[in-house]
């Protein structure tokens, strides 16, 4: 498994290492060992644009995931606005980084076929159960 972590907003400088080691361990209780993952980190601007191309919303979001086909071994493609995380995520006490780790784990349940939207309320209560799991695994690093 590769993981492919991109920063390519200029709003906020990032600890990528703190990153990615905070991943390592969700990912191996995920056992995504197989796939290729690909992370990307953007402004509002740029996730605004793809949230318009992609969803018709004209508007940021905080993380959009884009499911690749597995049987090329790539899981997907996970973009998390590092701007938008850190509005979300400072008033919890949480830093930067960490913030991002949680949406990331939340696109990657996403591509896990996870849901939390249009769903029976215990179908989403369980994806938030699985993400609060496995980001308290990546704060244990």
């Amino acid at each position: 498994m590769s993981l492919y972590l991109t920063d390519r907003q200029k709003s906020r400088k990032l600890d990528l290492e703190r990153i990615r080691q905070a991943l390592v361990p969700v990912l191996a209780e995920l056992a995504i060992v197989d796939l290729d993952l690909e992370i990307e980190l953007l402004d509002d601007r740029q996730i605004t644009e793809l949230n318009e191309k992609f969803f018709s919303r004209p508007w940021p979001t905080n993380v959009i995931s884009f499911p690749q086909e597995r049987a090329h071994g790539h899981l997907g493609d996970v973009v998390v606005s590092v701007e938008t995380a850190l509005r979300e995520t400072e008033a919890l006490g949480y830093n930067l980084e960490e913030g991002v780790v949680y949406y990331v784990i939340h696109g990657i349940l996403h591509l896990l076929d996870y849901e939390h939207i249009g769903v029976e309320a215990e179908v989403a209560v369980s994806m938030e159960r699985r993400q609060d799991e496995l980001f308290n695994l990546a704060l244990l690093v």
